[in-house]
């Protein structure tokens, strides 16, 4: 080998070492960064809760026996879904159907004593009716006619009383049967159990205002029951959510709100402001809020469970085709909004101008335009104007 070729060996090394060194010197001084090409899309102004709010059914009862019995049956478990008119719980009806089989009997007493006080008026009328011209006429003497016409008297009165005694019959029955009713502890709606504590054969647990606990039969009427069941109409929703005092004078009935819940994750819920507490609230461990209450618009088709926690954004303004970059990509130094944009591989500041801005999006009214690139991930070390960068990410 000459010395001409081991001299242009040693320098294809040297240069090829010289290159390596200039690029991974170049390489280091690259920045890896996530971008966002800007775009245009829908964009709408929010104000978020301050914390998230709690899924409630529209409607919710409780329902207690109202006569102290035991229970006879129960027909349905905890977390079954019942239609308006379900019996849920039966009570014990012997004593209640006896009752109403005594009212029956007395029914059918009264009606045959208003037929034959009626038929014995009928004929007082009758004998009236004949002796009153023969009196008049001088005929019949005073005494008999006295008597005619009082046994008419007695007899009108006989017959008012079987009446009264018959009507009083009647509502007897309508009274027994509204007893009988209330053994039926039924569904006011259709809904969920969310709740029930009843087993046959024991009597409801009972609010006892003695001492001792003890209570005599005869006082149970009259003591409040403990509600044993509770049912749920979880068909449509809505949720009371806290936020901050300094939204409330743009919170307004009928505004839209964008619901989500970790529940169910993939899914968004909308629904409307239907109440606004005109009382600020204050504890020690959170900000001066106002309670707001929302809807959910459709059925509850998804069954988003009652009790789920979820978070509320209500939505003050929408714009469409609207200039959008990410929120987290502007930043604000001494009243001036700007981003980082990437152009020829360099970073360069650029100041824009924004609109409306959600915790998402903020709409740029000047300063970048539809195409470009700005960085998002601003948290990188090392990122300034005019450092080289490597867009790592383009949603």
């Amino acid at each position: 080998m000459t010395n001409l070729t081991r001299r242009l060996i040693f320098g294809g090394i040297i240069i090829v070492f010289m290159a390596a060194a200039v690029f991974f010197f170049y390489r280091r001084n690259i920045i890896e960064v996530q971008v966002f090409v800007v775009k245009k899309g829908t964009i709408e102004r929010t104000i978020t809760g301050v914390s998230s709010g709690t899924v409630e059914p529209l409607r919710r009862v409780k329902l207690q026996p109202l006569l102290p019995l035991k229970v006879k049956e129960v027909k349905f478990r905890e977390g079954d879904r019942v239609r308006k008119g379900d019996i849920i719980v039966i009570l014990d009806d012997a004593e209640s159907l006896i009752k109403l089989d005594l009212r029956k009997a007395s029914l059918a007493s009264a009606e045959f004593r208003l037929h034959e006080t009626e038929e014995r008026h009928r004929l007082a009328r009758q004998n009236y009716e004949r002796a009153r011209p023969l009196f008049e006429e001088g005929i019949m003497p005073d005494s008999t006619f006295d008597e005619i016409k009082s046994r008419f008297a007695v007899t009108g009165k006989e017959h008012e009383i079987a009446g009264n005694a018959l009507k009083e019959a009647r509502l007897g029955i309508r009274l027994s049967e509204e007893e009988l009713e209330k053994t039926n502890i039924r569904a006011p709606f259709d809904g969920v159990i969310s709740f029930l504590n009843a087993t046959a054969g024991e009597l409801p647990e009972y609010y006892l205002s003695s001492q001792t606990g003890m209570v005599s039969q005869a006082a149970l009427t009259s003591i409040e029951t403990e509600p044993f069941c509770e049912l749920i109409d979880d068909s449509v929703l809505k949720v009371e959510v806290p936020f901050d005092e300094t939204d409330v004078m743009v919170i307004k009935r009928g505004l839209k709100v964008k619901i989500t819940s970790d529940a169910n994750p993939d899914k968004e819920f909308y629904g409307a402001v239907t109440y606004v507490s005109p009382v600020v609230s204050k504890t020690a461990e959170q900000n001066r809020t106002v309670d707001v209450e929302i809807n959910f618009n459709q059925s509850n088709k998804e069954r988003l469970p009652v009790g789920a926690s979820v978070d509320a954004e209500i939505i003050l303004e929408t714009k469409k085709d609207a200039v959008i970059v990410p929120t987290n990509a502007v930043m604000e130094r001494n009243d001036v909004r700007f981003v980082y944009a990437v152009a020829d591989g360099r970073v360069m500041k650029k100041t824009v101008k924004t609109g409306i801005s959600s915790w998402e999006y903020t709409e740029i009214l000047d300063g970048v335009a539809e195409g470009e690139i700005v960085i998002t991930s601003l948290d990188v070390a090392g990122l300034e104007e005019g450092k080289r960068v490597s867009p790592g990410k383009q949603p």
